[in-house]
This record gives C-alpha cells, structure tokens and sequence, in this order.
C-alpha cells in the first residue's frame, strides 16, 4: 500500500502558468488530515520555494536542485546537501566547450543566500530580484557548494530543442555527473554530482521515514522526474506530460490543468 507521493511541482502540481488549483490544495489538506505523506521534488532552488508554503498549505520538508538539496520548507533552511566534485563540475564544462566554444554557464550553491552565481555571459531563464553574482567558472566551484551546474549554448549553436541538446551532451557525462533538463522549451542543461537525481534524493529521504520503495509513488512530467519515477514503486505521468515521462510510467494520469495530482492522493488515500 501506498504511504508516501513524491510530486514535481511545476507542471505537475502547479498549474500552467504557476499557480495552484482549490482543488490541488484541498486534497493536499486531506492528505494531511489522514496522515498520508506528500512531500514535493523539485528542480527549484531554494529561492523559488519561499511561495510555496502559501500557495499550497503544505509545510514538511521538500527535496530541491533535482534531489540534490533537503530543504524545510517553513523556515526555508537547508537540511541536506549532496555536493558536486569541483574537480568533475570543471571537467564536464570543459568537455561542454567541445560542443560550443562559447557556452555559458551558472551555479547553484548550497547556502541561504546568493545561491546563484553566473559567468560573464550566462542568461537567466527567469528575472531576479538582484542581480546575480558573476565570476569565472573555477571562483564558483572554489566555493565548495556547488549543488547544480546549469550550461547554455550560445546563439550560435543550432539545436531544434531541449532534447536534442541533452542527447549531444549525455556521453560527455559519463563518470562525472547526472544531466537532465526541465524544460522542453528552454535550452539548459541541469548537472548534479553523480548518482544525485530525484530518484537518489527520494530513496534518501524515504528510507529516512521507514518507507520502503513499494510504498512510495513519484508523479512528474519532465526528463528530471525520470529517475524518481523509476525509483517508485508506482510511478505516473501526467497526461501534459513529456512522452520520455510517460514511456516509464506505470500510469498516466489527468493533467496539471484537470487536478490530476490532487485525483491521485484522494486515489492514494484510499489505498487504490
């Protein structure tokens, strides 16, 4: 039976556009009030998570950075961090250049604050409040906190998208990191220490709360949910979902627009 949802959040359960759905939050509720356990696995960094709490009711701990970081949710401090190799971050950016002279690139770093750092020539998918930290490649892993690497191609490079661009860089990967991307729109390679995805980062976290794997179901729409819905006992898609997500699959099921998450719980709930 089924105790504990890992749920993306972005295109999972969140709405297209970033909001949440009265019915999400409610079901949310509901599971919380019958002791079943939801906990969220993102992509985010810290700093995109301080809405969540108030938009979803939900406080406990969420896994972030693709698994890589534990963060509390209600006080917005870092539990746990798995930590890249700075010797293995600088050497898939080197082997990166091999694709594109002029790649960019940026970090995510396992602190409170100014967690995101770029170089000279990286552009942030999203505006920020500040702007960000800018120094050279070697500065960001001299830090030691290097949770996610991020890399962008230039202009220049010609790539139809987001899958095409993961697939010229996975060989490159071999032995030094995980690489993933989130986005089927968006040109970015998201690179965590080896062995560090959602799926180790839900293993983690579940074998800490006495769950074994087939009492955890993963829900997620992107390459990133991939190895926590392999992981899982029960693994789903939603139906908006990337056609890598639902390949793997146990199920696909409503869509981020149609609750489909929230359907799920009441599902999960009641031991179906």
């Amino acid at each position: 039976m089924t105790r504990l949802l890992a749920t993306d959040l972005d295109g999972t359960l969140l709405q297209t556009g970033g909001s949440i759905s009265k019915e999400n939050v409610a079901a949310l509720a509901r599971a919380r009030e019958a002791g079943f356990d939801v906990i969220f696995v993102t992509g985010r960094p810290p700093r995109w998570m301080s809405e969540i709490l108030e938009m979803t009711g939900h406080p406990g701990l969420a896994l972030c950075a693709n698994g890589a970081l534990t963060l509390d949710i209600a006080t917005h401090e870092i539990v746990d961090a798995d930590l890249m190799d700075p010797e293995a971050g600088l050497e898939m950016a080197n082997r990166l250049a091999s694709l594109d002279p002029n790649m960019s690139f940026a970090v995510e770093l396992a602190l409170p604050h100014n967690d995101f750092v770029i170089d000279a020539t990286y552009r942030p998918r999203w505006e920020t409040q500040t702007a960000p930290v800018r120094m050279a490649l070697q500065e960001m892993f001299d830090t030691g906190k290097v949770v996610k690497l991020l890399a962008r191609p230039s202009e220049g490079l010609s790539m139809q998208d987001a899958d095409a661009f993961l697939h010229s860089a996975e060989h490159l990967a071999e032995g030094l990191c995980d690489i993933t991307h989130s986005d089927i729109n968006d040109l970015m390679l998201e690179m965590s220490g080896i062995g560090i995805n959602k799926g180790s980062g839900l293993a983690k976290i579940a074998a800490s709360r006495g769950y074994s794997v087939d009492e955890v179901a993963a829900v997620g729409d992107m390459p990133n949910d991939i190895p926590m819905i392999k992981w899982a006992g029960r693994g789903f898609a939603v139906a908006n979902a990337h056609q890598w997500v639902k390949d793997v699959a146990t199920e696909v099921i409503d869509s981020n627009d149609s609750h489909g998450v929230g359907q799920l719980i009441d599902r999960l709930i009641a031991g179906n």
